[in-house]
């Protein structure tokens, strides 16, 4: 990757799971040296989620490449010493702890800033750090019901952990904010990451149209499904997705298939003109799905058959964008990954020389030397417990 900023940047890693692991890829993509800093009994807990190959998590595979890893005992005192001794050269902290874990361990914030007056310190946590609902376990599916969004969506679980996603985002754009005022101020910043707040950013067009109905939303009176924006059945069981909700777009289908009769009903819900949604329905079942292909394929009316997620892999790789390859990794072989959406010119951020996710203390030896401790030192640390073992 070619030089740039983010490659002098060095990110210590507290977390585990998705929100985290989704946010500091993002550096890791860029250039930055991500380090995580994982307990020596099992490190993160991503490591042991099915399925696994050659030992290797599939989540922890699309989450963790180009990082490293440093298996070391923060309940330790030795351990705590070592920490500090790679925060007076970092540039960021991120982690997941409950408020109060780091104060407890004498390696909070207010530590850090007295070792390092730029670190940028950023907390994930559920409620923010002053709440006391931070002390108490979430998981995704809680936070999307307490915003009201799983009341809406019918209650279907969703493949795609939202909440957490969101996070994520949150926290590469709160990290992103502080390091720009670093810049100009020269000093660093705590950031109190909510997962609550940033998921309820997220329905804010949602409770914006709760609001402007005078305090009321369902299902029933969202935008959408309608008429020109829904999910239709072909012949034979495919499905086509449609948002055909420019008149253009959807003038061209309707005369097309001889339906413009269904033209004011465009944004319909099904309750306003269920036979209007007869019709466009029984239109979508005399075709095929290969059929309703060929014919979506020569138009540009918003409309795409549902592909399923084996297809859209393989049309993805082979498209050969970049935006998802498979990688070379030594463990686990011919592994699928995709690359962070960062397009900014002087930033490449490519899957190109993606090294495969790191082993519990892979680097443990290397990090230890880079801060200054001896064969000797280190050999002694690895026998007290202070760090782990290097696979």
């Amino acid at each position: 990757m070619a030089d740039n900023y983010f490659k002098n940047l060095t990110v210590l890693d507290h977390t585990r799971y998705l929100l985290g692991g989704y946010a500091t890829q993002a550096f890791a993509d860029l250039g930055a040296e991500v380090v995580k800093i994982e307990a020596i009994d099992g490190g993160d807990f991503c490591r042991m989620e099915e399925p696994m190959r050659n030992g290797v998590s599939h989540y922890f595979s699309a989450l963790n490449r180009n990082k490293k890893s440093l298996s070391l005992n923060l309940k330790s005192e030795e351990g705590k010493k070592i920490y500090l001794d790679l925060v007076k050269k970092a540039d960021v902290v991120i982690e997941t702890f409950r408020p109060g874990v780091m104060k407890r361990l004498g390696i909070d914030y207010e530590k850090e800033k007295s070792v390092n007056p730029g670190i940028i310190h950023c907390a994930m946590s559920s409620f923010g750090q002053e709440d006391p609902r931070s002390q108490k376990a979430f998981h995704d599916i809680n936070f999307q019901a307490l915003s009201g969004y799983l009341s809406l969506n019918g209650g279907v679980i969703s493949p795609i952990h939202h909440v957490d996603v969101a996070t994520g985002m949150a926290a590469i754009q709160n990290i992103m904010a502080a390091l720009l005022e670093r810049a100009h101020s020269g000093k660093g910043s705590f950031c109190d990451v909510r997962m609550f707040d940033s998921f309820v950013w997220w329905n804010s067009l949602i409770d914006a149209r709760y609001d402007f109905y005078g305090g009321e939303v369902s299902k029933e009176t969202l935008d959408f499904p309608a008429l020109a924006y829904n999910i239709y059945e072909t012949a034979d069981g495919g499905k086509v997705a449609v948002g055909m909700l420019e008149e253009k777009f959807w003038n061209t289908f309707l005369t097309d298939f001889g339906l413009e009769e269904v033209a004011p009903y465009k944004r319909c819900r099904r309750q306003e003109a269920p036979q209007a949604f007869e019709k466009v329905e029984q239109a979508f079942r005399q075709h095929t799905t290969a059929e309703w292909e060929a014919y979506l394929s020569s138009k540009d009316i918003c409309a795409m058959v549902v592909l399923s997620k084996e297809e859209a892999i393989r049309s993805i790789v082979s498209s050969d964008t970049g935006l998802m390859e498979y990688a070379d990794f030594s463990r686990t072989g011919k592994t699928l990954q995709t690359r962070t959406p960062f397009y900014v010119s002087s930033l490449p951020a490519s899957l190109d020389k993606a090294v495969q996710c790191p082993a519990l203390g892979e680097h443990n030896r290397k990090i230890l030397s880079g801060a200054g401790y001896s064969d000797g030192e280190i050999a002694a640390l690895l026998e007290k417990g202070v760090i782990g073992p290097a696979p």
